[in-house]
């Protein structure tokens, strides 16, 4: 047992006891659909680290309806482009990554309308 303070009307520091062990059966205890939807919140990392838990949070967040909730959420879009949804999110990702690094190349450089450049190169 754990000693904890308790916020008590009759006593502000009063101490109460409570069980680790209670605190954990109870996770373990809620049902798959409820941890489905705490999942379906997760980011791709958080996701990442439930699947090392325990075999039945592995299996649950590998779930399908998870990782489409959060590639729709992070990409605005429906259809995936790989096999599976998580697939897919990792796809995007990378592009999306990609895409950035080239925006960053390119930030330097002056962008011409159809006959706006005057014929000189300036550095």
């Amino acid at each position: 047992m754990v000693n904890t303070l308790a916020n008590n009307d009759n006593n502000k520091n009063a101490v109460s006891s409570f069980s680790p062990q209670l605190a954990v059966s109870s996770i373990e205890q809620l049902p798959d659909e409820l941890l489905l939807h705490i999942f379906s919140f997760l980011q791709a990392s958080d996701l990442l680290e439930v699947e090392l838990t325990c075999h039945q949070w592995k299996n649950l967040a590998e779930e399908e309806t998870v990782w489409k909730s959060l590639y729709v959420r992070y990409f605005k879009v429906i259809e995936p482009v790989g096999k599976t949804y998580k697939e897919s999110y990792f796809r995007m990702s990378k592009a999306e990554h990609q895409w950035r690094k080239i925006d960053e190349l390119f930030k330097g450089f002056k962008v011409y309308e159809v006959g706006e450049w005057d014929g000189n190169y300036t550095c």
